[in-house]
């Protein structure tokens, strides 16, 4: 039997959809979106439903969700936090899960597409842009050139801003998609590796060594789920806070 790591990244058709030229067929990766989606609406839904005094435990955890994402706005929004907290919460949920819900069998991670990764690091850059134009003006394109640079040097600066400021969405997309298939594949790798030893006669019993490894695995990607979902809507938060007048 021969395991190919990059298999459970393949994009399947579950149903084909045409529509005058155009793909919009529902595939394994659309599929798991979807229900991503709605276990986000849902745990907000059971976290926020009741107004008891004594709260649940899965209220307790959704309001520490809520506290962890405000804490998060509010250190680069200050005042405005208020006005992107929802989104923040809503994407640091929905990443999260998505990467989690990638580690069960048979589960697809959508966060190991980068079209899906990119996609969403493009959404969080354009929006910078049109917050960015409709709060400051024609004052947001400033930070391309800082003040006080001497006149033969705007062209240098120009150029390398730009530059940095395009490659934004790729960096920010290339990196969850990065730790995402890096993860998955050392799974697999060594998943088969195990069931290789225990085919072996002689040598299956040492087939407790690698499944020992991937159990470690396992735990260290749970929390890399975690902290990817987290870098990823802090570097977001930190470009949306450009375009944004928090201070004076």
């Amino acid at each position: 039997m021969s395991y190919d790591p990059m298999e459970s990244f393949e994009v399947r058709k579950i149903i084909s959809i045409d529509v005058f030229g155009i793909d919009l067929s529902i595939t394994n990766s659309s599929v798991f979106m979807m229900l991503v989606v709605g276990m986000v609406c849902g745990a907000l839904w059971l976290g926020t439903s009741k107004s008891d005094i004594v709260p649940t435990k899965f209220q307790v955890i959704i309001e520490k969700l809520f506290f962890f994402s405000g804490e998060i706005t509010k250190s680069n929004f200050g005042n405005n936090s208020v006005l992107i907290f929802p989104y923040v919460t809503a994407l640091f949920l929905f990443i999260m899960i998505g990467n989690v819900v990638g580690l069960f069998p048979f589960a697809f991670s959508f966060t190991s597409q980068l079209i899906v990764t990119i996609g969403m690091a493009s959404a969080v850059f354009f929006a910078s842009i049109a917050i960015g134009i409709r709060t400051q003006g024609i004052r947001y394109f400033r930070h391309f050139c800082p003040a006080g640079v001497p006149s033969y040097l705007v062209p240098f600066f120009l150029v390398i801003e730009s530059m940095s400021f395009l490659f934004r969405p790729i960096s920010l997309g290339v990196r969850l998609f990065a730790n995402m298939v890096a993860g998955h594949i050392m799974i697999k790798v060594i998943s088969g590796f195990a069931v290789s030893l225990s085919g072996m006669k002689c040598w299956a019993w040492m087939a407790i060594l690698p499944i020992s490894v991937n159990v470690l695995l396992n735990v260290f990607k749970l929390a890399v789920c975690v902290l990817q979902a987290y870098v990823f809507v802090m570097l977001s938060c930190m470009y949306l806070s450009e375009s944004m007048e928090v201070s004076a």
